[in-house]
């Protein structure tokens, strides 16, 4: 058995951490890289970015097509809504709907935002007056849904495609 003991030094060590450094950048250099580009259009590609910034109506189409809705590109409504200070059982099963597709509009209440609804053109029911609507506050979505406004109507994500 071999045993080898030293004393750690200051000088020691600073050589150990350098050593250690220039392994780690050389295996970082050595390393295949992915563009970051590739990675982003790859992302995109996939998953429908909820966080991009929206800044007007143009903006609401272009999210509402990655998520796979073909809407009229003339919002059928543009207003100014209130979110309120408390929500009642309705909000809170709406803010439930939003939370499972990544949004949450409890950090809103109170605040007002804007309301963008859009004629969908391509619900697989193919009823008629199937609406999109983005509430947008500060640039930034804050809830989305599609829906129907038959009495029989539906409620859903905009993430969802429905059979």
């Amino acid at each position: 058995m071999i045993v080898f003991a030293t004393k750690l030094t200051v000088k020691k060590a600073a050589a150990g951490l350098l050593l250690l450094c220039a392994v780690g950048l050389s295996v970082g250099y050595l390393t295949p890289e992915t563009e970051p580009e590739a990675i982003a259009a790859t992302a995109s590609a996939t998953t429908p970015d909820l966080g991009m910034k929206i800044k007007g109506g143009e903006d609401c189409v272009k999210l509402l097509e990655s998520c796979g809705w073909e809407v009229d590109p003339a919002p059928v409504s543009e207003q100014e809504v209130q979110i309120p200070e408390s929500f009642d059982a309705a909000y809170q099963s709406y803010n439930e709907l939003q939370q499972s597709q990544g949004l949450d509009l409890s950090a809103h209440k109170g605040k007002r935002a804007t309301l963008y609804t859009f004629h969908v053109l391509n619900h697989p029911s193919g009823e008629e007056g199937v609406t999109a609507n983005l509430v947008v506050r500060r640039k930034k979505l804050i809830a989305a849904d599609v829906c129907s406004a038959q009495a029989d109507g539906f409620l859903h994500g905009i993430m969802e495609q429905p059979k």
